[in-house]
């Protein structure tokens, strides 16, 4: 190496130890959250004293402006400097400017005779300068932050050494500006956090409070020093449905946000409905590792609603419901009763001669006593009865759920009774009151809420009529019903060992190979003298009387050695679907009989399929749980028949061991053309789906039904359009056509 050579050598490693010096003495500046200004001018100094007698400028990129301002520019020629400022990102403009427009180093090595400088190139000659160096500094995503330049008063290019230099330097330039942009973009967060009228809390995964802001501290009561650390209490559970706190923390912990609106308790012990999101934060890794919730204070608002409703739909008299929330629970009442097959009634009550109170004793005594009568019917009456005011002295009794004919009497009859005792007003004034009372009943009496009251008021004035503090029914059918109904009874005591009972069998189609996967039993009867009797006419005459435990016995062992016939025709994958019946519930042998069953027949579990109903989960939580989970041992395929036409709750479904829901007959019907429908099937399916159940659509009647399913994701379809009831004998013959 020649003398030459070395001076080069150690004159290389003098800059690139200056330029190592001045990169960790700009990161100690950011570091400490220097300003912008400060670290730029210290860059741009340790970039004029690697590169003298050069000059050097930092644009930064304004995006909101999208164009370069000056950030640091100390011995930049004045006239230059004005032109570099707030220029726009173009070719053409400057050399800065270029760089930033290409995302690429420019250099410029005659100034004198390069289009590139465009506006400043005169500027610049009169500077003395004679070439310019610019490189852009980007984001690691490849944002624009800014510019980094030289300008030398020779016309030259830069060495690769140099140009090492210049890139070392640009991405300083570029942790800087990204640096207080993030500061600025944490000032922002912070500002808004601090002055946003929600309430914001941030919680650890374990749930301990990391942050509050002054609007959670207003709206709770609580001081931030105080729950700092500390899991709170999300739920005060007294107002919020069981398992709700578990649904929250579920959701969250699994990634997902929750909303609801929240009954939480003021520290002064004030209630107050709060409309809250959580959501989870999660590391770049996709974990989890703290909730932010955000809360808005909504008592006020759900107060006024609640006046406003109450307003709308209760007589501001006596404060029980008036005719549209009768009409509202009386359509409801039906609509249950028209899926679940059983009774509704409804009790029309005018009081007799209550004008002579109005006339004797004034309008405020008869106000008076209004309010009275209305406390005693409301006491009468079940929680889940109705007792409304249609208006003057005329009151509406909605009973529900009736399962037997007597129940509106024996109502009526009490009605009446408590009625008789008399009525203390102010002053001592003893009052008493009568009432004529009219009964209709669904579906006998009428199919739909207007019919019913009109009916009911016809009732009424022929109770009236026979002198008042009497019922009267709509019509005289309760001798014929009765005598119908134990006729039928006898004649189903020995349908059974007549062999008038017998089973027809519903294939059941897998949307996902077009194959037939199961059929279902259902049971008819023939009878000698009443004929085809309708099912939904002597079925619940065999739950009511009990026969249903023998009847039910039959139809599996019936179903089960159609399984068999099945598995000799080589038909070996095919379910056979049994209804279950709440009252077998009551039959402590019943898992035994199934296992001799299968047994029997040789049959693997998985070809039995036990259909149940949504109320028989609410009404036997202890007692069905056990039962099924036995019944799961033997690989028994478990459905819930109906699905969506009953009260109950996912958290009572996870409980027991489904593999699938049956959706109701009632959302199929008009699904094509009804989006109400259409809706609660499509939210059904994904619900199904999430849980792990798959789903069968039953009653579909049309090719549109079954397309419109198969769209939506049902896994198999049931219903005319595939096929009616077929005999046993007929049932292994449409299976090989298809």
């Amino acid at each position: 190496m020649t003398e030459a050579d070395l001076q080069r050598e150690i004159h290389r490693r003098q800059r690139v130890e200056a330029l190592q010096g001045s990169q960790q003495s700009i990161l100690r500046l950011v570091a400490t959250g220097c300003p912008l200004g400060q670290v730029l001018s210290a860059l741009v100094d340790a970039v004029e004293v690697l590169f003298p007698p050069s000059v050097c400028a930092v644009l930064v990129y304004e995006e909101r402006d999208d164009c370069l301002k000056i950030g640091a520019a100390p011995s930049i020629d004045q006239e230059v400097l004005l032109l570099l400022d707030e220029t726009p990102l173009a070719p053409d403009l400057n050399t800065f400017s270029a760089a930033a427009f290409h995302h690429h180093t420019i250099i410029v090595t005659d100034i004198a005779n390069d289009e590139t400088c465009g506006a400043t190139r005169e500027a610049a000659l009169r500077a003395g300068y004679r070439s310019c160096w610019a490189h852009p500094a980007l984001s690691p995503d490849g944002r624009l932050l800014g510019v980094i330049g030289m300008y030398h008063q020779e016309a030259r290019a830069p060495s690769e050494e140099e140009m090492g230099f210049i890139v070392d330097l640009s991405d300083l330039a570029g942790i800087a500006i990204g640096h207080e942009h993030a500061e600025q973009r944490m000032r922002l967060l912070s500002s808004a956090l601090e002055q946003t009228d929600d309430a914001v809390m941030i919680m650890d995964r374990d749930g301990a409070i990391k942050y509050v802001n002054p609007a959670y501290e207003r709206i709770s009561g609580c001081d931030r020093n105080e729950v700092m650390g500390k899991k709170p209490d999300l739920v005060e559970q007294e107002f919020h449905e069981p398992g709700f706190d578990a649904e929250l923390w579920d959701t969250i912990h699994n990634g997902k946000s929750f909303r609801d609106v929240f009954v939480n308790r003021h520290r002064d012990g004030e209630l107050y409905y709060e409309e809250r999101t959580i959501t989870p934060f999660k590391d770049e890794r996709d974990n989890v590792t703290h909730f932010v919730s955000t809360g808005k204070d909504i008592t006020q608002h759900m107060e006024t609603q609640q006046r406003l409703h109450h307003l709308a739909h209760h007589d501001p008299l006596t404060g029980l419901a008036n005719r549209a929330l009768l009409f509202d629970h009386l359509k409801n009442a039906l609509a249950q009763a028209e899926r679940s097959e059983h009774m509704v009634a409804l009790l029309y009550l005018d009081l007799d001669r209550f004008k002579a109170v109005n006339d004797g004793f004034g309008h405020s005594a008869g106000d008076r006593l209004l309010k009275a009568i209305a406390e005693r019917l409301h006491r009468c009456v079940r929680e889940a009865d109705t007792v409304a005011r249609l208006g003057g002295d005329e009151f509406a009794i909605l009973l529900p759920s009736t399962m037997h004919v007597d129940e509106p009497a024996h109502a009526a009859q009490n009605l009446i009774e408590a009625l008789r005792a008399p009525f203390i007003i102010a002053s001592g004034l003893e009052l008493f009151a009568t009432a004529s009372i009219g009964i209709t009943i669904f579906p006998i009496d009428g199919k739909d809420a207007e019919t019913l009251l009109r009916n009911a008021d016809l009732a009424m004035y022929r109770a009236k009529s026979r002198g008042g503090d009497v019922y009267e029914f709509y019509a005289q059918y309760m001798t014929a019903q009765t005598n119908q109904h134990l006729e039928m009874e006898h004649k189903l005591r020995y349908a059974l060992e007549r062999n008038e009972l017998s089973l027809r069998y519903q294939p059941r189609i897998d949307m996902h190979t077009g194959k037939i996967c199961a059929v279902e039993a259902l049971l008819r009867w023939n009878h000698p003298e009443l004929g085809d009797v309708a099912p939904v006419d002597f079925i619940p005459v065999l739950e009511e009387t009990g026969l249903i435990v023998n009847v039910g016995r039959w139809v599996l062992k019936t179903a089960c050695h159609c399984a068999w016939q099945l598995q000799q025709a080589g038909l070996n994958r095919l379910r056979v679907a049994v209804n279950f019946s709440p009252c077998q519930m009551r039959d402590d042998g019943f898992v035994t009989f199934v296992r001799e069953c299968l047994e029997e027949f040789d049959l693997d579990g998985r070809c039995l399929e036990l259909e149940i109903t949504e109320s028989l989960l609410i009404d036997n939580v202890s007692t069905a749980i056990a039962m099924l989970d036995a019944l799961h041992d033997l690989g028994v395929y478990i459905s819930i028949d109906d699905f969506g036409t009953g009260y109950s709750s996912l958290a009572y479904l996870k409980r027991f061991p489904i593999d699938n829901l049956k959706i109701d007959y009632a959302f199929i019907r008009d699904i094509t053309t009804n989006a109400d429908d259409k809706a609660i099937v499509t939210a059904i399916i994904a619900m199904a789906r999430t849980l792990g159940y798959s789903t069968t659509a039953e009653g579909v009647e049309t090719p549109e039904q079954s397309e419109l399913l198969r769209r939506l994701g049902s896994d198999e379809l049931q219903g005319f359009y595939f096929s009616r009831p077929l005999r046993a004998a007929h049932l292994e013959e449409w299976i090989s056509q298809h």
